[in-house]
């Protein structure tokens, strides 16, 4: 028998109570650990969030996370498929840039996607483009929006004032736990540093 060549962790998650054949977690379970056994690679641990609140929160990737930056002897992540890993492209493309800023490799096997590959690399240059892609179309939907209020104003007659953009205040904490500046989190998150950074004031999370 062949000696096992690298460690890695894995990570699976389902946030809904109805799941499919190709979605449970026993089926991303399952697929992790035939893959590395296949492949000669050690599975340490499979981190698994699940439940209706999953999407949101998920304690079991944080402590994922927290190995990836602290484990030296970790090689890297896999999941199933990436729409496991990341709650949007841009969240998507700044975990796996994490995990490769720790020098360790990020591996899918539905999708074939292994970013310490040529071809992974590319792929994940293309996920960036996507992901500026859709910020951008964001933004410019705010700004159309806010001029079509003003030529058109409420069905009143009065001007309509911007709705007060909701902020994922746990999002912000976990983007400021890997490091970010208040700048580089606001962009990640889709707003303006000056509104994150005044509304971060007002609950007292501003630093």
């Amino acid at each position: 028998m062949s000696k096992l060549t690298e460690r890695f962790i894995g990570y699976s998650r389902v946030s809904t109570k109805t799941q499919t054949k190709g979605t449970s977690i026993e089926y991303q379970n399952d697929a992790i650990k035939k893959y590395c056994k296949n492949n000669n690679i050690e599975l340490v641990k499979i981190y698994t969030d699940k439940g209706l609140s999953a999407y949101k929160k998920r304690p079991e990737f944080d402590k994922m996370m927290n190995v990836v930056f602290n484990d030296e002897t970790i090689d890297g992540v896999i999941v199933n498929e990436l729409t496991r890993f990341g709650r949007s492209t841009s969240d998507l493309l700044f975990q796996i840039n994490q995990i490769e800023g720790k020098n360790k490799s990020f591996k899918t096997i539905k999708d074939n996607f292994d970013t310490s590959t040529k071809t992974g690399k590319l792929l994940l240059g293309m996920l960036s483009l996507i992901a500026d892609y859709e910020r951008e179309t964001i933004q410019e939907r705010m700004i159309a929006g806010k001029e079509w209020a003003k030529v058109h104003g409420t069905k009143s007659g009065k001007p309509m004032h911007r709705p007060q953009v909701v902020i994922d205040w746990d999002r912000v904490k976990e983007l400021r736990s890997y490091g970010l500046s208040w700048r580089k989190t606001a962009k990640e998150i889709g707003i303006s540093a000056p509104t994150i950074i005044s509304r971060a004031k007002e609950k007292g999370y501003y630093e």
